[in-house]
């Protein structure tokens, strides 16, 4: 179904991106400050542009949304310095990873008209109706690599008015796992991380579960940021695996943005 206006995915970092389909914004994984050796954290200036709140792309987000709290994904601090600045209409974090925040939690709890606490075992999931026609599906997966297998990680299901997109963030590549949490859905959209695309597991992942209409990569270091190759690799790996996948578009600059229609 096509969206009621044209939704707009702009990259912030890493997997820190803002969805809009025109009135309401979403933030997902888009407050952390990473500076490990691989991935780029938010610049000065966004974060400082996205605190402010006063840019036009920055202003009126409505909901924070976390897969997992693995650094370059999530800052306690951040998210914290967010809320105090802003009110949104609501905010999903994972329950037992954030516990130990207990300033942010209480600051949510007075900044978020609404906190949730996903708190949810593999094989099942939840839908949440935030507004007339819009939704998001929530479960839980296994983050890839097996020294993450006790990470708590969830992936998320954005229905804007029919229009749906996936967030895989960083599961590991179970098809059958998928299939099963994801039976009966149309995915629009689906934004997953390039192993999926470069491993045969993770492609399985997008053909056989997820069978998106389009297919965005990101988690990409930046240009001044990429020192193994990454930036390399994924254009590589698209041209020799696109043509048994679904249309695929890179985003991996800083502020870039698609238009979904």
């Amino acid at each position: 179904m096509p969206p009621e206006k044209t939704i707009q995915i702009t990259l912030l970092a890493n997997e820190g991106i803002i969805v809009t389909n025109g009135r309401t914004k979403f933030l997902i994984d888009g407050l952390h400050e990473n500076n490990g050796e691989f991935f780029s954290g938010l610049s000065r200036l966004v974060r400082q542009d996205l605190l402010a709140g006063e840019k036009p792309l920055f202003q009126s987000i409505d909901y924070l949304l976390f897969s997992h709290c693995h650094y370059d994904h999530f800052s306690a601090t951040l998210t914290q310095q967010y809320l105090e600045n802003h009110q949104i209409k609501g905010l999903f974090l994972p329950d037992q990873s954030t516990k130990e925040f207990s300033a942010l939690r209480e600051t949510a709890h007075s900044r978020a008209d609404q906190t949730w606490l996903v708190d949810l075992p593999l094989g099942q999931k939840q839908t949440f109706q935030l507004e007339k026609d819009i939704s998001v599906t929530v479960f839980r997966s296994v983050h890839a690599g097996h020294q993450f297998i006790d990470v708590e990680h969830y992936c998320y299901l954005l229905d804007l008015a029919g229009y749906k997109l996936f967030i895989i963030a960083d599961s590991h590549d179970d098809a059958a796992y998928f299939a099963k949490m994801l039976a009966g859905e149309t995915i629009d959209v689906a934004l997953v991380n390039p192993m999926f695309i470069n491993r045969y597991a993770g492609r399985a992942v997008i053909g056989q579960a997820l069978k998106p209409q389009q297919i965005i990569v990101y988690h990409i270091p930046f240009e001044d940021h990429s020192r193994h190759g990454f930036r390399k690799i994924v254009p590589h790996d698209i041209t020799k695996y696109q043509a048994g996948l679904p249309p695929i578009s890179i985003l991996w600059d800083e502020l870039q943005t698609m238009e979904l229609r």
